[in-house]
């Protein structure tokens, strides 16, 4: 269930696209959309858990279908990317390319197979691989050119303060690097026809922001989780290629009230060039004692999960609902907290890696202050679909 947010500003266009996917929905214009479980901050009843991410049991859709993701690792040239195509008995809809935040990388996306030795697997990363694999999408994620943590993508302002498109300047390397393996791997693989959709997470969101500009016509679609960018990318699109900069949903956490206002600015910029916007805020959600093996198996099973759950009640470190009581990043260390407890197979998380880690991630993801969350795809699809299907309403009409 997901609810639209009041905004006053929404165009006539807007509302028809949204209009095509939104069906069997709760729509309330008093309420935005809300995901992640609480709500507005005062709510203390959580939404309950979706089918797909596991209800009342502790196997999800991503836990028993984690065999199905088997990612082809290569190099174009010095560039990592790791890329599957979706189930034989699916048409393949679409191409999803992915760029990673800081501290990550394309082998997030995929567990450790033949074909991705160097894959690690983190949970929300591979939930969105699943699901859009499932959905008829190829998946291609690449890496940053910066291997050494923490292996950011480079910012639109490394000229200065002033915002450079990418497409005007060969040192834009990482958006130019993107282009060429995409100009190489998309018709070797017979998808070049297909319609492309960018999602990008935090410094990788600020990436494919800029991606349509070094590839005008190209990106049917632009999806960015938790960052935002110079509010002149729409206009400078338009001046370069002379459309309307693509589809554009943006996914923040309003904790993170930074962000969030750079959001609101991009928005507004957006929606006067006339871009179809979709905005999605991501609050915090409680940790029950099935979460984290719903999220992390086999890496944590059902009694470990309940372990922990258990740990962090008796160490106060939650509420009486399951709330984290602290941002996970920041003192006390849950870390030390689990340590403390001596619970069994503890060897297994892999906990003193701050970023790399399922455990590190599905916390932060909790408390949403910053994290990628895998919640929002189908709406993210959803929406850039229906988009899409507008639009070509739209050229035939014309």
């Amino acid at each position: 269930m997901f609810h639209e947010p009041e905004d006053k500003s929404i165009s006539r266009r807007e509302e028809e696209i949204r209009s095509t996917f939104v069906q069997g929905a709760e729509r309330d214009e008093g309420e935005e959309l809300q995901l992640h479980g609480s709500g507005a901050m005062h709510q203390r009843t959580p939404m309950p858990n979706s089918a797909a991410a596991g209800g009342d049991t502790a196997e999800s859709l991503l836990s028993k279908s984690k065999g199905l993701l088997v990612g082809k690792y290569e190099l174009f040239g010095d560039v990592e990317v790791v890329w599957q195509l979706p189930p034989k008995d699916k048409p393949t809809e679409g191409v999803l390319l992915y760029a990673h935040g800081c501290n990550h990388g394309a082998i997030d996306l995929w567990p450790k197979s033949e074909s991705c030795p160097q894959c690690i697997g983190l949970p929300e990363e591979m939930n969105i691989t699943l699901h859009s694999l499932l959905r008829g999408y190829a998946v291609v994620a690449v890496s940053s050119r910066a291997r050494v943590p923490p292996n950011c993508w480079q910012s639109f302002w490394i000229h200065g303060p002033g915002f450079d498109p990418p497409s005007q300047h060969e040192d834009f390397i990482d958006w130019h690097r993107v282009k060429r393996v995409l100009d190489t791997l998309l018709p070797r693989e017979g998808l070049s026809r297909l319609p492309l959709f960018a999602l990008g997470g935090s410094s990788g969101g600020g990436f494919v922001l800029g991606l349509p500009g070094v590839m005008p016509g190209r990106v049917a679609g632009v999806a960015v989780q938790g960052q935002g960018g110079p509010p002149s990318i729409a206009r400078e699109y338009r001046t370069i290629s002379g459309e309307t900069y693509p589809p554009t949903v943006f996914v923040h956490m309003p904790r993170d009230t930074t962000t969030a206002q750079v959001v609101a600015k991009d928005i507004d910029a957006f929606r006067k060039e006339g871009v179809v916007v979709r905005e999605v805020r991501v609050h915090p959600q409680p940790l029950t004692p099935l979460y984290l093996a719903q999220r992390c198996a086999p890496e944590i099973d059902e009694p470990t999960s309940r372990a922990i759950h258990e740990a962090f009640r008796a160490a106060d470190y939650i509420d009486e609902v399951g709330y984290l009581r602290h941002n996970p990043r920041d003192a006390p260390s849950w870390r030390q907290m689990l340590i403390d407890a001596r619970l069994p197979g503890w060897d297994r998380l892999h906990v003193p890696v701050a970023q790399a880690n399922a455990l590190a991630e599905e916390l932060n993801l909790l408390f949403a202050g910053h994290e990628l969350t895998s919640e929002t795809t189908t709406d993210m699809l959803d929406f850039l679909e229906g988009a899409r299907r507008q639009e070509a309403r739209g050229a035939q009409a014309a």
